[in-house]
């Protein structure tokens, strides 16, 4: 998608009309689930790192913390850490 997006920019720069065909295959719907599936953490991963930092002194815990007690991947802690500052 990200490439045909781009593509499609591109298709009328030198000319005065430009075509733009998409062709599509299973495997697209495939690739936007997996997108969808993973851009935002698990209600799980919430309720874990929520946890962690209940059960935490004043001081927090780091990512390195939040990942021994929870065995939470750095990419999911970024993700709800995230979705707490928007």
């Amino acid at each position: 998608m990200v490439s045909y997006y781009q593509q499609v920019g591109r298709a009328g720069r030198a000319v005065s009309r430009a075509y733009g065909v998409l062709l599509h295959g299973d495997e697209d719907a495939e690739y936007h689930q997996h997108f969808t599936d993973t851009a935002f953490p698990s209600q799980d991963d919430i309720d874990a790192i929520v946890s962690a930092l209940t059960e935490c002194d004043d001081l927090g815990l780091t990512e390195e913390q939040l990942q021994e007690r929870r065995n939470i991947r750095p990419r999911h802690i970024l993700q709800v850490y995230s979705a707490c500052i928007i």
